[in-house]
């Protein structure tokens, strides 16, 4: 997605059915890989990590069906993301 913020990635580990004891790990190790990519292209990422239930499925209506995540830990993750230093 790229909006007024600049471009947006929703990533998450651990949907069902490729759920991994080490996931949260593997959160970090991809955050920490995706800031040496973007160094090399002189991009500036921010990265909220947080682990957490959170519903995972299809919203909206017939017309505007999307598939998304929802929950506490996503809108932390969303509020240190934006809070982060560049």
């Amino acid at each position: 997605l790229i909006d007024d913020k600049g471009m947006l990635f929703l990533l998450v580990f651990g949907l069902p059915p490729l759920v991994h004891p080490d996931d949260p790990t593997r959160a970090v190790l991809a955050s920490m890989q995706f800031v040496e990519v973007f160094k090399r292209f002189e991009l500036v990422g921010r990265f909220g990590v947080t682990t957490g239930r959170s519903y995972c499925g299809v919203c909206g209506s017939a017309k505007r069906m999307e598939y998304t995540v929802l929950g506490d830990c996503v809108n932390l993750s969303a509020r240190l993301m934006a809070n982060a230093p560049p």
